[in-house]
């Protein structure tokens, strides 16, 4: 019996009985599946398991609903550079997504080298490098469709370059892609996260520059997705080093929410009141509710692969651990 059904026969029975069916905490889900900010998890959260194959992407669905009731799944391109063609996989995460109830959103598209740290970006100065970039995302617009998602996000990365070079790169690379993602109804989002799309200004101007109906953002809480430029990095160094250039991340979610298409609810670590360390949750959830987003706030715990290569893993949890956390204070506050 699949989950659905299961789940249907466990509702009927405790309606026939005049109770409310709590089991699960479906009871409080319920509740927020009234309101217009709705709860959805990234499966970046499990990069660290992802990574050392601890999961596998195939079983995120049934994670995503047994693990944590969630009904709504967010997806990363890396655990799956070598299904893009596999019709398999593709059909086998399809049935598991109808099986467990789920809906697929948006899917994190990273063209990065993990061994060698190199990124293809649609960005980059050279024509040759910048097409090839285009390609591969329109390949993981085409597969984020196959598995129900609806858009992709996007880097911006860009080295050396001004802001109003990186401005004019961009218009071009992301029109090529709106032509082709308009045609299969996929939507493109970009996200705060680092260099100029850290400068909330900046990638609002380049959203509003080039107008489509599917072009967005994702804000992200995360205080270094508002990193604008970093020091130099030390070769020990493997997340980066102290910002130089800060932008008021309070400040660049509510600007960027009006183009919202999606938030990413970024978490590290927490205190013993369950409050997140470097966010405000309370703060962050408050400017959401009170501007006309409607739609998902993806949990994005990161905890867990900072502790795998960082230098001290002892103050981050599991990933299971996190999320719920992290789940707990979104519901406290929306």
């Amino acid at each position: 019996m699949n989950h659905k059904r299961r789940n249907f026969i466990q509702t009927a029975i405790a309606a026939s009985l005049g109770i409310p069916f709590m089991g699960s905490d479906l009871f409080s889900d319920s509740l927020l599946s009234n309101q217009k900010i709705r709860i959805s998890l990234q499966c970046y959260s499990f990069a660290s398991s992802l990574f050392t194959k601890k999961m596998n992407i195939i079983d995120f669905p049934k994670i995503v609903r047994e693990d944590f009731n969630i009904e709504t799944a967010e997806y990363w391109n890396s655990p799956m550079i070598d299904k893009r063609k596999d019709l398999n996989f593709i059909q086998e995460l399809k049935m598991r997504t109808n099986d467990y109830g789920i809906e697929n959103t948006f899917m994190l598209v990273d063209l990065i080298n993990y061994q060698t740290g190199e990124s293809k970006s649609l960005c980059s100065n050279d024509k040759i490098e910048r097409g090839i970039a285009i390609e591969e995302h329109k390949q993981w617009i085409e597969f984020s469709k196959s598995i129900g998602c609806k858009g992709i996000r996007v880097n911006l990365w860009s080295d050396k370059m001004t802001a109003s070079e990186v401005k004019s790169i961009s218009e071009d690379s992301l029109g090529e892609l709106l032509e082709f993602s308009n045609k299969i109804d996929m939507s493109i989002m970009i996200e705060n996260h680092g260099g100029y799309t850290s400068d909330a200004k900046w990638l609002i101007n380049l959203i509003k520059s080039i107008d489509h109906p599917k072009l967005g953002t994702l804000p992200d809480f995360g205080t270094r997705n508002f990193c604008i430029k970093t020091a130099p990095k030390s070769e020990s160094e493997i997340f980066g080093t102290q910002c130089v250039n800060q932008y008021d991340k309070y400040i660049g979610v509510e600007e960027m929410l009006p183009y919202a298409m999606g938030i990413s609810a970024k978490s590290h670590s927490f205190k013993n009141d369950g409050e997140e360390i470097s966010t405000d949750y309370k703060k962050m959830i408050n400017l959401i509710k009170a501007s006309t987003f409607k739609g998902y706030i993806a949990i994005e715990y990161e905890g867990a692969i900072m502790g795998l290569y960082g230098k001290d893993s002892s103050e981050y949890l599991s990933p299971t651990e996190g999320v719920l956390a992290t789940k707990k204070l979104i519901e406290k506050y929306i």
